[in-house]
This record gives C-alpha cells, sequence and structure tokens, in this order.
C-alpha cells in the first residue's frame, strides 16, 4: 500500500538557520505569502510564545508542503534534543542543515549518527553561502572527509556530469557495471541510491536569500520516495501536548491501513482528527498511511507507543545528564506540584520526574540551564507557578556485569503471584530489553503479558546509588499464579522485588554520563587544553590545524567538565570555543567516591523492596532477600 505523504524533518545544530530554511520552503510553495523571521517574531512554525521570545524552535511542529511533502521543524538547541529525536521515528528523509561558516559541528555529528541509527536517507543543505570566504568545493571535500564518501554534490549543473556519474557509480556495483558500459544513470537508479543511504545529495545556497531552495525541493520531490506501508492498520506516536484550551493532543503517524475518527485505539476512542499546519488545523475524517495527525481522546498514549501493525520506540539515545531538585513556592502543596509536573512529563518525556521520599524533595531530570528556564516559564505561563530549580547534579546509572536470576514472590492473603527473572548484561547504549520465551504451559500467555507490562512500566533502580537501570536484557524465565486468589497487582509486586532480588546477589557497575566535545582553540593553548583534560579524566585526540587554530575532539565525563566552558574563554582570551553534547554513559571514573558520597541503603528503599512476602497459617510474612530461595515455590 504506497503513501500518500512523505515526511521530511529538518535537522540542524544551533543558529545553521533551521527556521530561515523552514520559511524559505514554506514561502515557495505557497503556504505563506510573506516570509516570518526569527529577530521579527513572525515565524510560521515558532509560534509558540516562548519560543518567539528566545528566538530559538523548542518543540517539533507540521506543515504541509505540498500534497506530497509534510515537514516537521525540529529544535537545533541541544537542550531539546530529545523532543528533536522523537520526531525520527516518523521520518521518511531528512534535510541536515549546515552552517557553511561552522561545518560539521559536534551537534551535527550526533544528528548524522542519529540519522543512520534511525535509517533515515538524508539530504544535506549548506546554508549562508552568502557570507564571505565560502568555498563550495572545500565544503564539500570537508563534508565527505566528515561525513563519508556518500555525500555528492546534486546542484542541477553537476547532476548527470561526467565527474558526478563516476562519483556516484563508485558507490555501486550495479552503477558501476552500467557506467563500465558506458551508460549514464537515470533517476530511479538515484532514488534507489539515495533511499538506501548508499548517496546522500548535497546543495549549497542561502536560505535568507531563497538560494537554493528549488534545487532542495526537486530533489526532495525526485528523489525521495515515499515507503509502502501495509494494509493491516499501523500507528506510532512521537509526541503528546496539549492545545490552548487544554485539550490532550496525541501526535502520531499512520504506517498502515486508514485511521479513523471514532475507531478506538487500544480501547479508547478517537473523539477528533486534526491534521495541523502551523498553529491551524483542519479537521479531517481519515488520514491514510503515510500522513501525519494529531487526535484528542487517548489518554494513555506515549511518545514512542505503537498501535496495531506500528513500530514503536522503546529506548530514545538523548537523555538528559543533570538532576535538578525543584524548589516549591510556599504554600502550593507538594502532591498538587508533582501531579502537574507528571502532567508535563508527558509532553516531555525525558524529564522524568521523580520524588524522593526519604528527602522530602521532588527531582526532575534536565538536558541543561536553557530547559530549566524554559520549564520555569512553562509552568509560570500555563499554571501561575513560580519555581525555582536547585544546582544540577550528575544523572548517573547502574548496571550489571555478569548474569544472574532474581526471585519476586507475593502472597499475603488470598493474593498469589511468583515470578523468577533472569538480567544479563548487554553492550553499553542498548538501553533496557523485556523478553518472554516461557511455554503457555508454564505460565499463561495473559500473565506473561502482564509482567513484561509491569516490567516496562516504570524505572527501575539500582542497589548502589538507587540510579536508574540500563544496558540490561530482563528475561521471564518463570511464573505462577493462583487459579482463584491471583490479581494482576500481585505480579506487579513479584516482578518489581524480583529484579530488585536479583541485584542484591549482582555484581553491578556505576555508570556516568560523558561528553564529546570538539574544541577550537589557538595553537598556543593546546598544551593546557590536554593538561586539563588528563586531569578532566577525559581523551584528546588533534584533529587538524588551519591558520593557527587547533580542533581538538574526543570523551570526557560530565562531572569533571561541568564549568571549564569559563574556564577555556578566559585562558584563550575568548578566542576558544567548545562543542559538548551527552554521547552516552560508560563506567564512573570515580565509582566509589560517588557511591560513599550517595550513601544509598537498598533495604532501607521501602518503595522499592527486595525482600517476597510468603503466607503460613493464614496470614503473610515477609522474608528478607537472602533467604528468599529457601522459600521460594519454583525451582
Amino acid at each position: 500500500m504506497a503513501a500518500s505523504k512523505f515526511v521530511t524533518g529538518i535537522l540542524a545544530h544551533v543558529d545553521a538557520g533551521k527556521t530561515t530554511l523552514s520559511e524559505s520552503l514554506l514561502y515557495k510553495t505557497g503556504v505563506i505569502r510573506n516570509l516570518g523571521r526569527v529577530d521579527t517574531k513572525n515565524a510560521f512554525l515558532d509560534n509558540n510564545s516562548i519560543e518567539r521570545q528566545r528566538g530559538i524552535t523548542i518543540f517539533s511542529k507540521q506543515a504541509n508542503l505540498s500534497e506530497k511533502i509534510t515537514l516537521i521543524d525540529t529544535p537545533g538547541h541541544v537542550d531539546f534534543g530529545a523532543e528533536m529525536e522523537r520526531t525520527l521515528s516518523v521520518l521518511d528523509g531528512a534535510i541536515l542543515l549546515i552552517n557553511a561558516s561552522d561545518g560539521i559541528q559536534s551537534h551535527t555529528k550526533t544528528l548524522w549518527s542519529l540519522l543512520k541509527q534511525y535509517k533515515i536517507p538524508t539530504v544535506i543543505f549548506v546554508n549562508k553561502m552568502d557570507m564571505p570566504d565560502t568555498n563550495r568545493d572545500q565544503l564539500l571535500l570537508k563534508l565527505q572527509k566528515g561525513l563519508g564518501e556518500g555525500v555528492v554534490d546534486f546542484s542541477k549543473a553537476n547532476v548527470f556530469s561526467q565527474g558526478f556519474n563516476e562519483a556516484v557509480s563508485a558507490l555501486d556495483d550495479q552503477l558501476m557495471e552500467k557506467y563500465l558500459e558506458g551508460k549514464s544513470p537515470d533517476n530511479a537508479d538515484l532514488s534507489r541510491l539515495v533511499s538506501s543511504r548508499t548517496v546522500f545529495p548535497c546543495l549549497f545556497g542561502s536560505a535568507l536569500k531563497l538560494e537554493g531552495i528549488d534545487d532542495l525541493l526537486d530533489v526532495l520531490n525526485t528523489y525521495f520516495i515515499p515507503p509502502e506501508y501495509p494494509s493491516d492498520f499501523g500507528a506510532v506516536v512521537y509526541k503528546i501536548s496539549k492545545d490552548k484550551q487544554g485539550n490532550r493532543l496525541t501526535h502520531l503517524k499512520v504506517t498502515g491501513g486508514v485511521l479513523k475518527v471514532k475507531e478506538f485505539l487500544d480501547d479508547e476512542k478517537i473523539n477528533e482528527i486534526r491534521v495541523y499546519n502551523g498553529e491551524k488545523y483542519d479537521q479531517v475524517k481519515e488520514v491514510t498511511a503515510g500522513g501525519i495527525c494529531t487526535v484528542t481522546g487517548p489518554r494513555s498514549s506515549f511518545a514512542g507507543k505503537a498501535y496495531g501493525s506500528g513500530k514503536g520506540v522503546t529506548n530514545y539515545r538523548l537523555e538528559p545528564a543533570l538532576i535538578y531538585g525543584v524548589k516549591i513556592p510556599e504554600g502550593l502543596d507538594e502532591s498538587k506540584m508533582l501531579h502537574i509536573l507528571r502532567e508535563l512529563e508527558e509532553e516531555l518525556p525525558e524529564i522524568k520526574v521523580d520524588f524522593s521520599e526519604q528527602e522530602n524533595q521532588i527531582y526532575v531530570m534536565l538536558m541543561g540551564q536553557v530547559q530549566t528556564e524554559v520549564i520555569s516559564q512553562l509552568l509560570q505561563e500555563r499554571y501561575k507557578i513560580d519555581i525555582e530549580f536547585g544546582e544540577g547534579r550528575i544523572a548517573y546509572k547502574e548496571t550489571i556485569l555478569e548474569p544472574v536470576v532474581g526471585v519476586g514472590h507475593y502472597e499475603p492473603l488470598r493474593h498469589y503471584a511468583e515470578v523468577h527473572l533472569k538480567m544479563t548484561p548487554l553492550p553499553r547504549g542498548s538501553g533496557m530489553r523485556f523478553v518472554s520465551n516461557l511455554s503457555v504451559d508454564v505460565l499463561d500467555t495473559n500473565w506473561q503479558r502482564l509482567i513484561l507490562t509491569h516490567l516496562e512500566e516504570k524505572t527501575h533502580l539500582g542497589v548502589l546509588t538507587g540510579s536508574p537501570l540500563t544496558d540490561m536484557e530482563i528475561e521471564v524465565i518463570a511464573g505462577r499464579a493462583h487459579l482463584k486468589h491471583t490479581e494482576g497487582g500481585d505480579f506487579r509486586q513479584s516482578t518489581y522485588r524480583a529484579i530488585r532480588h536479583g541485584l542484591m546477589y549482582a555484581k553491578s557497575q556505576l555508570l556516568e554520563p560523558v561528553y564529546s566535545y570538539e574544541a577550537v582553540i589557538p595553537e598556543t593553548s593546546v598544551g593546557r587544553f590536554m593538561t586539563d583534560l588528563d586531569k578532566m579524566q577525559g581523551t584528546c585526540s588533534l584533529d587538524e590545524t588551519t591558520e593557527g587554530f587547533s580542533v581538538l575532539r574526543g570523551k570526557v565525563p560530565v562531572s569533571t567538565m561541568k564549568n571549564y566552558m569559563n574556564d577555556l574563554r578566559a585562558y584563550t582570551k575568548g578566542q576558544g570555543t567548545l562543542s559538548l553534547y551527552v554521547s552516552g554513559y560508560e563506567p564512573c571514573h570515580n565509582e566509589k567516591e560517588v557511591i560513599e558520597e550517595r550513601n544509598y541503603n537498598p533495604d532501607a528503599d521501602l518503595a522499592n523492596p527486595s525482600s517476597s512476602v510468603f503466607c503460613s497459617h493464614g496470614a503473610g510474612f515477609v522474608v528478607n532477600w537472602n533467604e528468599v530461595s529457601n522459600y521460594k515455590h519454583l525451582k
């Protein structure tokens, strides 16, 4: 079943001109009559008051460029990278925007890596070519060096030239045979290479002056093919938001069949289907495969959730590395504040709101300082609440080094469930994976599904510092229910306890977030920088030196490089620049010190017990984790 729409998104490093490019595309396709600007606060897609005030894109939005192309504009600022990543699951293609003056930045490499991970065909648009000292040939060589030889100049003057034919033929065996026979590639050949991410069309221009925009639209219409979708209904959610009236909105892409109003998504009725174009929308009765739409009605939807034949997203790569305590204004009830923040968490799932009973403190995970300011502003605008955030602290994670089995048993009077889980470490960056290969003869399918639901429904904590678990597969290897007494909540209790029970025996490891960085500094300051990096437990490689400046790249713990930007500016007298992004988690360089400082006692964490509850003589009794194996009912 062919899709009627092709969904493309614009991705860019901050200040590359993404909003200007969006305006130019909308203007050239006739969607808008006048070009908006960031500085005049009238951009078509940056329609949120906070976006216009700050001059940055914060929330992803859609616009219909034509009957064929739907455009999704995404944030460029690193602090809102998670919002950008959520849109990748619904893109059929992407426009990677690069500032001609800046070239490939650290965040650009992150975007390139994400596009590869999500297997998205990509066109590169090099913007601001109207600026002085921009050289097309030199820029193309740098892009090919930094992003791969598949980057090919698709300017109209170059396509199907001798050099062009040689370049694309060298990337594909089938085309090479054709080239050796004296034949040139055709549009179908190029579409195949673009779709398979063998070739990445590259264009040069100026979005501000509308230069190269027609070429970009031509490449999108000619070489980017809408995918084929199944006839069975499927959809994937990429965003949750609220409209000005407070209605909960589920933004999704139909990935199969047809979505119709008044139908149901997991027993939740669709009241309305909206197709947005900027801040305005049309109400429609149905949306076919490939279409992006927004529905009202569902309350349990979340970003990454799949319906029907759709494929959801379980682990997003970009996530916060800092935890901030929330300072609640006097007179405001903590439970009310927690409820409000949980509502906001639906729209920004990366913030992961948590409440520590031991400290009587609400915590949120955030990407950085700009995001704290935006959330404070959002809360003020929506709820008239003024909050402050404490100083950010590092968001650690925990994993295990060897497989381990955990047992959870929950059997107070007239309740019963036992669960055995095998926990196995996964490669770094894998996230959490939950599986069950149990025979239905051992445990009914419905109970197995319920256990998997309980595994997925919350963030499980480790026993070293009480930090979230990652890079682990949890497999259901045994389970038992009672014909009469088992209720759904019993399996929740036994599942949670089985995880903690296993962790108490496991060899655990603390992980810390690390930055990937790119520093451009005067040659005279390279020695100082490398010495500092060594003290900060970082790695450093000198990639190139031109015109008295050196480019250094590497990784460094977030905890050690917290405020280094100010030091760099000082000793380079303002000439040095440093680009940072959180690139993942690695073994903590000072694990023992952090564990001692956190002073976390897993036995005292009553919200996450490792003990089990058994029944004897009509009464339930608690069995400590180190005795559970002596009482368990399943071998």
